[in-house]
């Protein structure tokens, strides 16, 4: 992920998560935290999840406004028994305009 978010702006920015090619909407969760640092557990939210063309049933993602300036790295987090996977997804950024 490479998108640009001017600051203030709140998109929706569409994760898709996956697990053997079959897209997962639930016990999804993310963290957004600042680089080369790794998710807590207080940094862990659950996931929105809105229809895109792509995905009219749902796809996995969380709103870019709380966010200041600067690149971001996005975790995602699967709640399954007896597995807890954590996803590298990327980075956004937002700029300061």
């Amino acid at each position: 992920m490479t998108n640009v978010y001017p600051l203030g702006s709140v998109e929706f920015q569409p994760i898709l998560v996956t697990r053997d090619n079959v897209v997962i909407t639930s016990g999804v969760s993310f963290a957004v935290i600042s680089l080369n640092t790794a998710p807590k557990s207080s940094d862990w939210f659950s996931a929105t999840v809105l229809p895109t063309a792509a995905y009219p049933s749902g796809a996995t993602g969380f709103l870019t406004g709380s966010y200041g300036a600067g690149t971001w790295a996005v975790w995602a987090q699967v709640s399954d028994s007896p597995e807890t996977p954590i996803i590298n997804c990327g980075t956004f950024q937002v700029s300061s305009l």
